[in-house]
């Protein structure tokens, strides 16, 4: 990857009244071998304010914060392409904590070969309650463990 141009990263984090749980996603990327360019923080229209967290996290992560009012997933994700600035823009989860290699690794076929449009990741999940998701990914790693 050293010798081509180095593509731009900006990575998209859409949020709701979640700010207790951000910042494990903030510590992560600022362990990433490969550091984002950004990060796009939308928060649609919370109640809890986020302020502390993103203060902790300014002088380690360059975090560009917006509010989208129009509800829903797909406003702030719209909103959160917008506002990118950077060749290649990455969502995640805001309760996601990215292994270190994860934005290398996801960047990594763009530099292959310049059709790519987009790429997806491996998520494992770690829950322990009884939820319906959880269900889910619980049956679906012990399929796969089987």
């Amino acid at each position: 990857m050293s010798s081509e141009p180095r593509l731009t990263t900006s990575v998209v984090v859409i949020t709701k009244d979640r700010a207790e749980i951000i910042g494990n996603l903030f510590e992560a990327l600022t362990r990433q071998s490969l550091a984002p360019d950004e990060v796009v923080v939308v928060d649609n229209n919370s109640r809890a304010s986020y302020a502390s967290v993103f203060d902790a996290y300014r002088t380690r992560l360059l975090l560009r914060t917006f509010v989208e009012m129009t509800a829903g997933i797909p406003a702030a994700r719209n909103r959160g392409l917008q506002e990118a600035r950077n060749d290649i823009i990455v969502f995640v989860d805001d309760d996601c904590v990215p292994v270190p290699r994860w934005l290398e690794e996801i960047t990594r076929p763009f530099y292959r070969d310049p059709h790519i449009g987009a790429v997806g990741g491996y998520t494992t999940y770690h829950g322990t309650g009884g939820s319906f998701v959880e269900q889910y990914y619980r049956a679906d790693r012990e399929a796969t463990e089987a």
